[in-house]
């Protein structure tokens, strides 16, 4: 595994705006369309430790190879850039249009009956600032990502339970921290700090 694998990172979507659909026009290839990713929407707090959110335009100029994997399975490739994935940003977010093969067929029923729901995408970071005026919960935001993948999924799948990509404790300790002033010692401190030091180091 090499180290720009170990930067992938995997966020879903859940959410009833966000469930991709089956497009089925007379005399047009059946299409599956849905949204990757919603700018500037907060995601649910991750694992506890911080909220995300992608700027509009944080993928142009990088999604030159893509591919679409139903449920992340690259043994099961839906499409790929730019002949059968079309992937674009517009004013609601990152969206994506898939042209699947014939065999695909029995996966488009399981999206029409909205049993598959939600929208999940591989990325790697570029650039990203974080905002920690609420440092219980700070917040990222990517400004900038190498698109990599997208796939209708049936839940979502986390960074920690998937093989080869960057888990969200590195994410969080990986980030710049600001540190915090000490709080000035007052003279009682200090001079209980002096007295220890001489019981210490007494000769």
């Amino acid at each position: 595994m090499n180290s720009l694998d170990k930067q992938k990172e995997i966020r879903s979507i859940l959410i009833p705006e966000n469930k991709p659909e089956v497009r089925k026009i007379d005399g047009q290839p059946t299409k599956i369309i849905g949204y990757a990713v919603r700018w500037n929407q907060l995601s649910n707090p991750i694992w506890g430790m911080f909220q995300e959110q992608f700027r509009k335009g944080a993928f142009t100029n990088r999604m030159a190879d893509v591919y679409a994997a139903w449920q992340h399975d690259e043994r099961e490739i839906l499409g790929r850039t730019p002949s059968t994935l079309q992937v674009e940003e517009d004013e609601i977010g990152l969206r994506y249009e898939i042209e699947p093969p014939s065999w695909a067929d029995k996966y488009l029923e399981t999206i029409e009956r909205g049993d598959v729901r939600g929208s999940s995408f591989i990325f790697r970071a570029v650039k990203e600032e974080w905002d920690e005026t609420n440092p219980d919960m700070p917040i990222r935001t990517v400004t900038e990502a190498e698109l990599i993948e997208v796939s209708p999924v049936t839940r979502p799948a986390y960074p920690s339970s998937s093989v080869g990509t960057r888990s969200e404790e590195e994410v969080f300790k990986s980030r710049p921290t600001i540190p915090m002033p000490a709080s000035p010692a007052t003279p009682d401190l200090e001079a209980e700090q002096r007295a220890r030091q001489l019981h210490l180091y007494k000769p």
